[in-house]
């Protein structure tokens, strides 16, 4: 076991899943590292039942902080800042952790102090049941897509100095785009490669309902806000002569003219 006395805050957005909250808090009792407080952040909840679990909670010693609901970036962010601990764990509601990942999480973070984040691989579990391998790394891996879930462990230090998450992203990739943050401060993300999150996938998950209906103008904003960061990596990467291919094989050429003519405001 990890010694070590550092307090890890896991915080835990809440909107109507007080169903899956007990499950989501047992779980956690299971850790084998066992200095965690557990920061619940109800994010205006309606749900009568959810409301009922919520007040039960607080009466175990857990802090549940109320909030008028801003969805995910908002109520993380929240339940940051009333954080004690120097390591964040961020958990979604429906969601749990294998009782070894705050131990072997630790152990990757206090072996490279260059590394921001620590997450696993995924077993998706629910209505779809799927093992995903996110690749983390350096800001690179993250040009074209997310390498690490939301759910993860974080240094506070690092958190606080990119702001947190971007709280104008609320229809999802609001992960993403934090670790694009993070990445470009020379951090690194280690994915450790074990099934150590489940994640819960349900018929209301949001990359179902907000993420994929919406994600043409979630991954315009990214690229605008990042504009200049995202010339500057496709240029290196043209003057390496790096090749990328997608499952249809368009070269990289095609895809540097995609960004291109997206940055250029020209959507041909």
């Amino acid at each position: 076991m990890v010694q070590s006395d550092e307090l890890i805050s896991v915080v835990i957005p809440c909107y109507n899943d007080g169903e899956f909250l007990n499950e989501t808090i047992e779980k956690l009792r299971q850790q084998t590292y066992k200095n965690f407080e557990i920061i619940i952040v109800n994010d205006g909840s309606t749900d009568a039942n959810t409301l009922q679990i919520l007040k039960d909670v607080e009466q175990q010693n857990i802090r549940v902080i109320h909030k008028a609901n801003g969805r995910m970036s908002s109520a993380r962010n929240a339940g940051v800042k009333e954080a004690k601990g120097s390591i964040i764990a961020a958990l979604d509601a429906d969601d749990y952790f294998h009782p070894t990942f705050f131990e072997k999480a630790l152990k990757v973070l206090h072996a490279d102090e260059n590394v921001a984040a620590v997450t696993s691989y995924i077993q998706m579990f629910g209505e779809l049941n799927k093992l995903s391998k996110p690749r983390g790394g350096n800001q690179e891996n993250f040009l074209f897509s997310s390498q690490c879930p939301a759910c993860a462990i974080v240094r506070k230090k690092c958190w606080d100095e990119v702001g947190g998450y971007d709280e104008q992203m609320t229809l999802g990739y609001e992960d993403w785009e934090f670790y694009i943050r993070i990445t470009q401060k020379d951090w690194t993300v280690f994915v450790i490669p074990e099934p150590l999150l489940f994640y819960r996938q349900t018929k209301k998950s949001t990359l179902k309902t907000h993420t994929l209906p919406n994600g043409a103008s979630i991954i315009d904003y990214i690229v605008t806000k990042h504009s200049d960061w995202y010339l500057k990596e496709i240029k290196k990467l043209m003057l390496n002569k790096e090749i990328l291919y997608t499952e249809s094989r368009i070269s990289f050429q095609n895809i540097w003219k995609m960004f291109k003519n997206r940055l250029m405001k020209k959507y041909k």
